[in-house]
């Protein structure tokens, strides 16, 4: 039976709560003394929008992303920090709404709502602690936009896709590679069913779209520097890999820090799995984006790895919704200090070590360690109750 409408309401109240909350508890970081940070980047825009800028000055790869500091430009505060507030207390709301009614779709139950809910809401890097921290951001959009690109295609309202991709797109370009890998499984799963579930005309029409939009903004909002993107970004990434393959025990790290014991415990249930199946193909193959975006789309992994939950949240749920009540809330509690409840993010201003050590990607070793190790104890724990998650 699936979950009644009144939780979505109760949702949103505890989501508005911890909003609230986390802006008392948490101070945002120091931008003018962290100059490494994106933030930085994003005000250039939301000057440029804001009358304060009468050129445009912003770096490659974040000269395209408009959306947010556009709509961030029209509150009209003045003040930087509170307008982005705004606009991301907005997108969380929606993000946890589209959410909700996903998961409602897909016939969860209420206790992967209450596990999913909190662990976005709730874990450092989700998207109201994070982002309360770091709240000079585009990411916050993301949820909802990829939350809301999976529900249509569940749905098979796929001319939704030519408004939403463009869209997206202006926030942040990494869903244009969302709507390619759409686009070839599309047509793998017309090839191979014959049931014509895809409707391609709608989905490529989309991508190319989402492409014009790219070249458009690149044309009217050129990156200080030329030559820079994705591509040579990827490229650059996985020349790192090569020079330092310790990076791929720190990913890792980062993704077991993004999604903790759960993940584990969903990969193994899948690998037991081999029939053919539409929804699990397609969780897989997006969550499968952001583990390649996490390791080669940028340094922080964990970040940009945890900006998969609307995929990898939902792949988790959808592998172990069969998953019996005491090893769900065993696997629960196994996860809760990944999440690092009592502490507040360290200002990396003035801060730097205790900031990194959150981070596996850039942590001393002997973190990076204590990560793998807990991981280690959590697959060791998992492994010998695998059989009853099978079940």
């Amino acid at each position: 039976m699936r979950i009644r409408l009144y939780w979505l309401v109760v949702f949103l109240i505890i989501t508005a709560g911890a909003f609230m909350a986390y802006q008392q508890y948490q101070a945002p970081l120091s931008y003018r003394f962290a100059e490494q940070f994106d933030g930085n980047d994003y005000e250039g825009i939301y000057d440029f929008f804001n009358g304060n800028s009468s050129q445009y000055h912003v770096s490659a790869p974040f000269h395209s992303r408009i959306f947010v500091p556009y709509l961030a430009s029209l509150v009209g505060s003045e003040r930087i920090i509170e307008d982005f507030t705004t606009i991301n207390l907005i997108f969380v709301l929606l993000s946890v709404a589209m959410l909700f009614l996903l998961w409602r779709d897909l016939g969860f139950d209420l206790k992967w709502f209450v596990f999913g809910l909190f662990w976005l809401l709730f874990h450092w890097t989700g998207i109201v602690r994070l982002n309360i921290f770091d709240p000079i951001t585009v990411d916050v959009p993301l949820y909802l936009f990829q939350a809301l690109f999976l529900w249509l295609i569940l749905k098979r309202r796929f001319m939704w896709l030519l408004l939403l991709g463009p869209v997206a797109t202006a926030q942040k370009e990494s869903f244009i590679a969302l709507l390619f890998v759409l686009t070839i499984y599309g047509w793998y799963h017309n090839r191979k069913q014959q049931d014509g579930y895809y409707e391609l005309k709608w989905i490529i029409s989309a991508f190319m779209l989402s492409l014009l939009t790219k070249w458009v903004l690149n044309f009217y909002f050129p990156p200080i520097e030329a030559g820079r993107g994705a591509i040579i970004t990827i490229l650059f990434h996985m020349r790192e890999l090569v020079y330092h393959p310790f990076q791929l025990v720190r990913w890792m790290a980062a993704f077991f820090m993004a999604f903790g014991p759960m993940l584990i415990a969903a990969t193994l249930a899948l690998g037991r799995k081999r029939h053919y199946d539409n929804r699990r193909n397609l969780l897989v193959l997006f969550s499968l984006v952001y583990a390649f975006f996490g390791i080669f789309a940028g340094g922080d992994m964990t970040r940009i790895i945890y900006l998969g939950f609307p995929f990898i949240m939902t792949l988790i749920a959808f592998a172990l919704k069969e998953l019996e009540t005491k090893l769900f809330w065993t696997l629960a509690l196994l996860s809760v200090p990944l999440m690092f409840l009592t502490k507040n993010i360290p200002d990396p201003a003035f801060e730097w070590e205790s900031w990194t050590s959150w981070y596996p990607e850039f942590a001393p070793l002997q973190f990076v360690l204590i990560y793998t190790g807990y991981a280690l104890v959590s697959i060791a724990i998992i492994w010998s109750i695998r059989k009853r998650i099978w079940q």
